[in-house]
């Protein structure tokens, strides 16, 4: 435990000290597993003038709220259990951080990717659903998709970089 307070204590450190992201960068949310390949994923999005505000998953994993126990905190994960909990969970979560657009990732031959129809009914963003299995890197067609969405959302968008504030839900 030691050595996890360490890493912490640096991690905090270090996000004190970094400078905001500029305004002008798109805000994202990722949903679905977290991703097989996270070394390069985020560097890759932050080089391409867009951050993610929000992580479903590893929100989840953070127990966001309290409960009493254990047992009532994994209770209250959503992703585990029904795909209309999760809806209910994430989209206050996309209008709270101003989500510009949503990258959901599902893992290959797994049936959490018919969630994305559902997904793409419900949430009123532009969604790029990636599919991985076992490839740890980011690799160049996955770039190629990922470059494209964010060029889409720029787009869009127009000087701000983001949806037009009507468009957000």
């Amino acid at each position: 435990y030691q050595e996890y307070e360490r890493r912490l204590e640096g991690l905090l450190s270090q996000a004190r000290s970094r400078k905001p992201y500029p305004d002008d960068h798109l805000r994202l949310a990722y949903i679905g597993v977290p991703p097989v390949f996270p070394g390069d994923f985020y560097p890759y999005i932050e080089r391409n003038g867009a951050r993610v505000v929000f992580n479903e998953i590893q929100r989840q994993f953070a127990m966001p709220v309290p409960s009493r126990s254990l047992a009532e905190q994994y209770c209250n994960y959503t992703y585990p259990y029904s795909i209309s909990g999760r809806v209910r969970d994430i989209l206050p979560q996309l209008r709270r951080r101003r989500v510009d657009g949503v990258i959901h990732y599902v893992q290959a031959f797994c049936h959490r990717g018919i969630g994305d129809i559902i997904f793409r009914d419900a949430i009123n963003l532009p969604i790029l659903t990636l599919e991985g299995n076992n490839d740890f890197m980011l690799n160049q067609h996955l770039r190629t998709r990922v470059e494209a969405f964010i060029d889409m959302l720029k787009r869009r968008s127009g000087a701000r970089g983001g949806v037009p504030a009507k468009s957000r839900t």
